[in-house]
C-alpha cells in the first residue's frame, strides 16, 4: 500500500503503549516507502521520523507540543485533510488528523537527505549562512527547520510542485527508536522534564 492509504488506516489509540505499537508500524512507510518530490529539481528522504499525537478528548492521550491542535494559539482549530505538509516553528509534519477520531497526528521530518537531479546530496555546511551546498559523497541533514529553504515557495500554484512520492525500497528495517529532540512535559508538581515517550525513529541505512 503507498503511505496515503496506510495513513487512512490509522485510527489513533487511547492507550500510550498501543499507539508505540502503531507509530513503530508506521515508521518504515516513511522512512523506507518514498521521497518528498520538488519540482524536478530535489529529493527530500525522510531519515529520522518524529510522531506526534494529541487527542481533543478529555480523556485522551495529549501531547501539549502539539502545535495544530485546539487551545494553543486558538479554539476550534479545523482539522488538516490527510497527507498535509504543515509548515511550523519546528520544520514539517506530514498531517494526519481525524475529526471524526478528534486527535491530531503528525509526523515530524527530523533528519533527511536531499538528492539533486543529477544524483549528488546537498549537505549544509553553514549554519550561520544556511546554505545547501553540493556534494557527490553521501551526507544528510538534522536541522529540520532549514527545510523552509527547500519547501517553502514550492508549494504554490497547483499544489504538485511538492508532493510526496511512493517509492518502496529495499530494506532491512534498521529502525532506531529513541526519544523525541527538545520535548518536554510537566510533572504532577508542574516541573518542567523531559519527555519518555520513544516515538522518534531512525533509519540507519545510507541511501
Amino acid at each position: 500500500m503507498n503511505l496515503k492509504d496506510i495513513l487512512s488506516q490509522f485510527k489513533g489509540a487511547s492507550d500510550e503503549d498501543e499507539l508505540q505499537k502503531m507509530f513503530r508500524e508506521l515508521a518504515p512507510a516513511f522512512l523506507y516507502g518514498g521521497y518528498i518530490q520538488v519540482r524536478d529539481d530535489y529529493e527530500v528522504y525522510i531519515r529520522t521520523v518524529e510522531f506526534y499525537f494529541h487527542s481533543e478528548k478529555v480523556d485522551g492521550v495529549h501531547d501539549p507540543i502539539v502545535y495544530h491542535r485546539n487551545g494553543r494559539d486558538l479554539d476550534n482549530v479545523p482539522y488538516f485533510p490527510l497527507m498535509t505538509l504543515h509548515a511550523h516553528a519546528s520544520g514539517f509534519d506530514i498531517a494526519f488528523e481525524s475529526e471524526a477520531g478528534e486527535y491530531r497526528a503528525s509526523a515530524l521530518i527530523r533528519a533527511y537527505e536531499v538528492k539533486t537531479r543529477d544524483g549528488r546530496f546537498l549537505i549544509i555546511w553553514d549554519k550561520e549562512k544556511g546554505k545547501f551546498v553540493s556534494s557527490s559523497n553521501y551526507g544528510f541533514n538534522t536541522q529540520s527547520t532549514y527545510l523552509y529553504a527547500l519547501l517553502n515557495g514550492f508549494a504554490l500554484g497547483n499544489g504538485t510542485d511538492v508532493r510526496w512520492m511512493d517509492s518502496p525500497r529495499q530494506q532491512s528495517l534498521t529502525v532506531t527508536e529513541k526519544k523525541r529532540q527538545n520535548v518536554y512535559q510537566y510533572d504532577t508538581d508542574g516541573n518542567k522534564v523531559k519527555c519518555e515517550r520513544l516515538w522518534s525513529f531512525t533509519r540507519e541505512e545510507r541511501l
